[in-house]
């Protein structure tokens, strides 16, 4: 019984591990302890925040900003896993001391009724650095192997999924064809983590929906065949700040679509970025009578790769945002129209806003740049 349910317990911190983090310096709680799916009566996972040494208390903070202290003893048993091992006959025996803040950890024992201390018997780590070299294998992976973009119809009867897929040639499209051993995941709604996201189904999707698929592309690039599918109904909207408070990391803008005052939420999880010149120009549709200077950074391609070139995009904070900055953000489909919590904030878009353009362009690529894989 034992020996199942700790390879039960395993596989769930297997998953956990390529779920998305906040950032451990500045939490930022959005669900409460007795809500938050990386703490059990049993158990906690989350990324080591700060260890003191008298004490042998380790600071244990959780995807969703949640905290608990983890109590260390000589019963403790202490374990490393290696990239990509799920079972524990490959996990490396390690010494009390060979973990670092900013490790992932998972640790067992029997959780406080306050969810907020638990005394260790098993401490399993996965250091920072192999956290890093699996994110890049598998983001490799994805970026080699996986397709992206817009479901435009679907054939439940063929089980086939045609999209409008993001090329570096532009917008094509892909018949996405579904094998029995396809796995789906599907965001879930007002949440912006892969580790909030469901096993799925075809039955799941819509049309509309944005779409990313790890698999194998026929020759001719005109077939797919997934063996992962992540979904989601996500939206992008764009306009004007008309208040910022920094204390709630909340944006009021007014929705040039809707025309109604929307809430935007700021997470750790958030992405927030200030577009270049020359993006902002491959994404501005031309005036009517305008020529179109002569340039490989069409609309198409730009959008083909808007998740890369939105990777090397500046940086921005909160501060850096004033009222009357014009911006892009992209959320899930939430069950309030008026208040979303952002995936991405792309400011500095103005003229995709002019004119009455609502931006559908970039925002429908944009919608998609923060559906990846796990």
């Amino acid at each position: 019984m034992n020996k199942l349910f700790s390879q039960g317990v395993l596989c769930t911190l297997v998953l956990f591990v390529s779920a998305c983090v906040v950032p451990a310096q500045s939490p930022n709680p959005v669900s409460s302890a007795t809500t938050d799916t990386a703490i059990t009566p049993l158990s906690v996972m989350g990324i080591v925040t700060s260890f003191t040494t008298e004490t042998r208390q380790v600071l244990v903070t959780t995807s969703a900003g949640n905290r608990v202290v983890v109590t260390l003893s000589d019963l403790t048993e202490f374990m490393r896993i290696p990239p990509g091992e799920k079972t524990k006959d490959k996990f490396i025996k390690i010494a009390p001391t060979d973990f670092a803040v900013g490790d992932m950890v998972f640790a067992r024992g029997r959780m406080s009724e306050d969810r907020k201390g638990l005394p260790a018997r098993e401490f399993y780590v996965m250091s920072k650095g192999d956290i890093a070299l699996k994110r890049d294998r598998e983001r490799e992976e994805w970026r080699t192997r996986g397709i992206s973009g817009t479901i435009n119809s679907l054939n439940a009867e063929k089980k086939e999924i045609t999209l409008d897929a993001r090329t570096p040639e532009g917008i094509k499209p892909v018949v996405v064809g579904v094998i029995d051993k396809t796995t789906f995941r599907r965001y879930a709604p007002d949440s912006i983590r892969f580790s909030d996201a469901k096993a799925s189904s075809f039955s799941d999707l819509k049309a509309g929906d944005q779409l990313r698929a790890l698999g194998t592309k026929s020759a001719d690039g005109t077939r797919f065949t997934p063996d992962e599918i992540v979904s989601g109904a996500f939206q992008t909207i764009g306009g004007t700040i008309t208040e910022i408070k920094p204390e709630n990391k909340e944006i009021k803008i007014n929705d040039v679509q809707s025309h109604q005052v929307v809430t935007v939420v700021i997470s750790n999880d958030s992405s927030m970025k200030r577009i270049t010149p020359e993006l902002l120009t491959a994404l501005t549709p031309p005036k009517p009578g305008t020529p179109t200077p002569p340039t490989n950074a069409t609309p198409e391609k730009a959008h083909g790769d808007l998740q890369e070139m939105f990777d090397q995009l500046p940086t921005l904070t909160l501060p850096d945002l004033k009222v009357g900055d014009a911006i892009l953000v992209s959320s899930t489909k939430g069950n309030e129209p008026t208040r979303i919590t952002a995936i991405a904030v792309v400011s500095g878009v103005g003229p995709l806003l002019q004119g009455g353009q609502s931006g559908r362009g970039p925002a429908v690529a944009l919608g998609a740049m923060s559906l990846g894989g796990p």
